[in-house]
């Protein structure tokens, strides 16, 4: 799992080193228009090593306070099976409140870190509290297409450590729909969602 961390890691580096490389304007930005108000839902699923594989459904939004700064929060349900041998299914749901900050680095490419205080309570385990820091990048690579990426650390039942990436298609001024995927110490996600900008 490590090897595939570290591998991870090198790519989702070595991709946002090019996408820095590839914005043309040296002109300092104020706004590169991204949208930090909006409302989603998706689906996703979570391959645990050791744990649980379940399918989750999650409704997700976020709220620009000023030009810098976002609330966010979500709520998750899922279901799956465990791998362990004697245990059966395990259901559950997930809250998360938090906040976040972005900035223009350059045309077309903010930096973003997001903090998120985390309740997780399901049939198998007591209700646990945790968090998630994000830091990353967030780039416009098209027209109609933006990428992010970076790292995070997760601490709800341990700490893990991974990287994670999401690409956003936009439909229209109004919807977008993307996919997103994380790779962490002991988990692999990956999920899609449709999102409305408000």
């Amino acid at each position: 799992m490590l090897k595939k961390t570290l591998i991870a890691s090198a790519i989702a580096a070595g991709t946002l080193a090019s996408l820095g490389a590839q914005a043309q304007s040296t002109t300092p930005v104020r706004d590169n228009g991204f949208s930090y108000t909006y409302g989603q839902f998706g689906y996703d699923r979570w391959d645990y090593d050791n744990g649980p594989d379940v399918d989750v459904l999650t409704g997700e939004g976020a709220f620009a306070l000023d030009e810098h700064l976002f609330l966010r929060g979500g709520l998750s349900f899922y279901d799956g099976d465990y791998d362990s041998p004697g245990s059966d299914d395990v259901d559950g749901n997930r809250v998360y409140v938090g906040a976040g900050f972005h900035t223009p680095l350059q045309r077309g490419l903010d930096l973003v870190g997001t903090a998120d205080v985390i309740r997780d309570d399901n049939d198998f385990n007591d209700e646990e509290w945790g968090y998630a820091l994000r830091a990353g990048l967030r780039h416009q690579t098209t027209d109609m297409l933006q990428l992010s990426g970076g790292a995070i650390y997760e601490d709800i039942y341990d700490g893990n450590f991974g990287v994670y990436g999401q690409g956003l298609v936009e439909l229209n001024r109004a919807w977008d729909v993307g996919a997103r995927v994380s790779f962490t110490d002991d988990s692999d996600n990956i999920g899609l969602f449709g999102r409305y900008n408000f």
